[in-house]
């Protein structure tokens, strides 16, 4: 048996293997490679003893059925066999554990298995595939990324969108001749998406600043976006910047006077802004007392 080696370490998480049957060294899986496993010996357990696998982990299911794709995983402990995987070749066989610990350096689970790496589809890299391919991957992580915050998976929903953004990245620079006008249009369309849904994700975890930045990328491409509006009055009035929230939430108020959630918004703002222009002119009385 080979020499027990790490795949990966953090202070919460340490991923080690341990090579029992050598594979194809020329055949490892890299992003978006195909792959087909098989999982023995399954063992879960903390210092109590056996514990409960997350419901969300895809791999170590009852209904796994065997096939992976590297990178289109969700649930961390999925990320973590992800990572194990592109460190093994095709036909390998061995030990893996991933341990998790606490602030604390308590462990909370380690889980033990022997993985069987039976095939590898390899794929293109994705520098080379075509603008539709790119497209389509990225519609196919903004889906699954809208179906995770659904879930509450906020997170999870956060690192789709992000993967999803960087697959319509590099489509460009767009090339006229090749991509048509409507195209182009449904781009700029799923990139204003992203750049709503990432500032949503931003909002949850109170980036405000973060989600003021991508709400302005967007209403660069869409000004009157409700959307990109309604959430940077949101991330203006976390940073206690009032005027500019008001700001945002009454052009919204124009574009929809019937939105209810503006209007709530927009009383929730009234009294911060009366306060605000009620500080301001006690200023300017004040530099006119003698």
């Amino acid at each position: 048996m080979n020499q027990e080696t790490i795949v990966s370490t953090r202070t919460d998480r340490e991923i080690r293997k341990t090579i029992i049957t050598p594979g194809d060294y020329n055949i490892v899986p890299y992003e978006d490679s195909r792959c087909r496993i098989s999982l023995s010996d399954i063992v879960c357990k903390n210092d109590t003893g056996p514990c409960d696998i997350e419901t969300e982990c895809v791999i170590l299911s009852s209904t796994f059925d065997g096939n992976v794709v590297i990178g289109d995983m969700d649930n961390f402990i999925d990320k973590d066999f992800e990572l194990i995987l592109q460190q093994m070749c095709c036909g390998e066989t061995c030990l893996a554990k991933i341990v998790y610990r606490n602030n604390q350096n308590e462990l909370v689970k380690e889980i033990s298995c022997g993985i069987h790496l039976k095939d590898v589809t390899e794929e293109q890299l994705i520098s080379d595939w075509s603008w539709n391919r790119l497209y389509e991957a990225s519609i196919h992580h903004k889906e699954k990324g809208v179906q995770l915050v659904k879930e509450k998976r906020i997170f999870d929903a956060f690192r789709r969108f992000s993967k999803s953004f960087k697959m319509l990245v590099a489509i460009e620079p767009i090339d006229p001749e090749v991509i048509a006008d409507e195209q182009v249009k449904e781009m700029t369309e799923l990139r204003v998406k992203l750049y709503n849904n990432l500032a949503h994700c931003q909002l949850q975890f109170n980036e405000y600043e973060a989600a003021l930045k991508l709400c302005s990328l967007a209403l660069k491409n869409d000004p009157e976006n409700i959307k990109s509006l309604y959430r940077r009055c949101i991330a203006y009035a976390g940073l206690h910047m009032y005027e500019e929230a008001w700001a945002d939430i009454q052009h919204v108020l124009q574009i929809d006077p019937h939105d209810k959630a503006a209007k709530l918004k927009a009383n929730e703002l009234r009294p911060l802004i009366k306060k605000v222009n009620e500080d301001y002119s006690n200023v300017i009385k004040k530099m006119f007392i003698s």
